[in-house]
């Protein structure tokens, strides 16, 4: 058995992943492990394809998560990831091949890899869990492929629109949590605004795609409203009620580069006290 110490979780699976051993067992994985796999698979060349058995709490828990979940989405609809829950796992993370084991042991920011060559074991072990997975109940991915997303944006509302959810989506996932308000429905929205879309249009792009309900985008739209950050004017329209086109409330939010887009609109919110 060799012990190989890493501070960084992502050295260790470029290292096996860049073998391309095939078929790799991700086996109780943590929230962390769940979104380095899925980052790395979603930026690798050739990756190998993954099965990726989870309990239900901590997939769920990390498919919060816009960008991670949509990635997931991705890699599942192209066969890549293969994702399932199971009630009984071990307690420390697995990373299975046909003839390697790699145990994950996190220590702070410091994570040891043991692994264990031995063909004897290992085939047990493969043997084990490939019954497992077999029993394990599929995991459904309600949130949208990612390419889905920007593909729609762009063929919908144009490039510019699409190239900007995209820089700053990105952005998102390094937002405190205490702006966990600020989600993909209220970057649309503010993306919208900037471009001066209609709600309607908005709303209905969304829910076509499986992003949110038109009443998730309703009620994000007036708690945006309430925090100043946009506003509407009424369109009228030849037939049914007027439609609210979203317009931005600061020329910052304008003027700043889409990366910095919910970084001025955090800066921008009313202060307590």
């Amino acid at each position: 058995m060799d012990s190989i110490p890493n501070r960084n979780l992502d050295s260790t699976l470029q290292t096996l992943f860049s073998k391309n051993t095939g078929q790799v067992f991700v086996i109780g994985p943590s929230k962390r492990l769940i979104t380095s796999i899925t980052n790395l698979l979603f930026t690798s060349l050739n990756p190998p394809s993954i099965r990726m058995l989870s309990d239900g709490p901590t997939i769920k828990e990390t498919t919060n998560d816009f960008i991670t979940a949509s990635y997931l989405s991705e890699l599942s609809s192209t066969g890549l990831l293969e994702l399932r829950t199971a009630e009984t796992l071990p307690k420390n993370e697995l990373l299975l091949t046909s003839n390697s084991l790699i145990t994950i042991i996190n220590a702070g920011n410091s994570t040891l890899t043991l692994t264990t060559p031995a063909q004897p074991i290992t085939e047990d072990v493969y043997t084990f869990y490939n019954n497992l997975w077999s029993q394990s109940v599929p995991f459904h991915i309600a949130t949208p492929p990612f390419s889905l997303v920007l593909d729609s944006l762009q063929s919908k509302f144009g490039s510019t629109i699409e190239s900007d959810f995209a820089i700053a989506l990105l952005s998102l996932q390094k937002l405190p949590s205490s702006y966990d308000f600020l989600d993909e429905v209220a970057l649309s929205l503010l993306i919208a605004a900037r471009n001066q879309i209609l709600l309607y249009d908005l709303s209905r792009w969304g829910e076509d795609i499986g992003l949110a309900s038109r009443a998730t985008f309703s009620r994000t739209k007036q708690l945006l409203e309430q925090l100043n950050l946009i506003t509407t004017e009424t369109v009228p329209v030849n037939v049914g009620r007027p439609r609210l086109r979203l317009r931005l409330n600061h020329s910052l939010l304008e003027t700043c580069p889409p990366e910095k887009l919910l970084t001025v609109a955090t800066e921008l919110l009313p202060r307590n006290g």
